[in-house]
């Protein structure tokens, strides 16, 4: 069953990778589509992971990657089954995954639930990149641990607008205050003071709020056709569009704006009001935009850079045929039978991965579901 799998990756050109144990039973497997790496690599800069639980017939764990393109859109990288859910197995499918982006090239950011041996594994691997928890994830996690602790549904109402204000503070001091004013006003619930306290602010710099991720179609409206955006229209997406125009308007709006905190510009990667009115020639350039947003940039082909076809191969083999004709006697009789070792070589044997014991709550029990502040999202 595992080989014929295999056959099936490589007849639809997947680039695949497969670890076994010492009895060669599959222990993990990294696979992507070449389109999916095309796109990986035409937008290395955001991604999401997520590891799905073990519902297939091995209970092995599903880490699935996704990315984002300029059209805030999401796509499939690729995807890897895992043994477990620890460190070790986490750092195998981001070092595939690392080899996907190419050489020395490392996402900007990347999103993911409180998993921490995601979060260590991709500290390791990538550790110039910077690593997000997303809002969204948080408080699905808070309601299900905190909102029994309230009797009413306006309380809790009340009470997750309050938390919701802590979680997406734009700068430190404003979280500061947002978080003293819950600490006052829910001392008495001291479960969920210690909840949030213990579980979710160590990773406060992570906080990173939902963002809408949606397909769009190409089209550019009237309202883009302004001195300060004239220079990208038909150069970024629609949604950078929307988004500079949403600033335009602040930025020319009759009163004094506050003071900029860079957060926009920050986790959008595309100029602000403040620095809107600081163009003393009203216009954006294209330098002033992120790369995650252009849409006239050179796609990388279809394929994936991925040797599809059999290119590089045919390539390579032409350079030793014609290397192979200055060969003397002895060196040509060497390097034909190591190219017959490798062409007759047998495909090392793989087994069927052992099918471990489920990881939650034994068949039949009627105890509540472990933490889920711990365990994966669906994106």
């Amino acid at each position: 069953m595992v080989q014929a799998l295999f056959d099936e990756l490589g007849k639809w050109d997947f680039s695949f990778d497969v670890e076994r144990d010492r009895d060669v039973h599959l222990t993990h497997l990294f696979f992507a589509h070449p389109s999916s790496i095309a796109l990986t690599k035409s937008y290395p800069y955001v991604f999401a992971m997520d590891c799905t639980y073990k519902t297939n017939k091995y209970k092995m764990p599903l880490l699935d990657i996704v990315g984002v393109s300029s059209f805030n859109g999401s796509f499939y990288s690729c995807f890897a089954f895992m043994q477990k859910e620890e460190e070790g197995d986490y750092v195998w499918a981001l070092e595939r995954f690392k080899k996907l982006l190419g050489h020395d090239q490392q996402p900007l950011v990347i999103l993911s639930d409180r998993e921490l041996a995601l979060m260590n594994a991709i500290q390791l691997v990538f550790p110039r990149t910077a690593h997000v928890l997303c809002v969204w994830h948080i408080e699905k996690n808070v309601l299900s641990k905190c909102k029994s602790q309230f009797e009413s549904g306006k309380d809790w109402e009340t009470f997750l607008s309050t938390w919701t204000n802590v979680i997406e503070s734009v700068d430190e001091s404003s979280f500061h205050e947002a978080w003293h004013l819950l600490e006052v006003q829910y001392k008495e619930k001291e479960y969920v003071i210690n909840y949030l306290k213990n579980t979710w602010l160590p990773f406060k710099e992570r906080f990173f709020p939902q963002t809408k991720i949606a397909s769009e179609k190409l089209r550019v409206t009237h309202k883009f056709q302004i001195p300060m955006l004239k220079e990208l229209v038909s150069h970024v997406s629609f949604f950078a569009l929307g988004e500079l125009f949403k600033q335009c308007e602040l930025a020319w709006i009759d009163y004094v704006l506050g003071l900029c905190t860079g957060h926009f510009s920050r986790t959008m990667g595309l100029p602000c009001a403040h620095m809107m009115r600081d163009k003393k020639d009203g216009t954006l350039l294209l330098d002033d935009i992120h790369p995650q947003w252009r849409i006239d940039r050179s796609f990388i082909d279809m394929d994936g850079g991925v040797d599809t076809n059999g290119s590089e191969i045919a390539s390579l083999l032409k350079r030793f045929h014609d290397k192979y004709k200055q060969m003397p006697l002895a060196q040509k009789e060497d390097s034909h039978m190591r190219i017959a070792k490798l062409v007759d070589g047998e495909i090392p044997l793989t087994l069927e991965p052992n099918i471990h014991p489920h990881k939650g709550r034994p068949l039949g029990s009627k105890k509540r579901k472990r933490d889920s502040s711990t365990t994966s999202f669906s994106i």
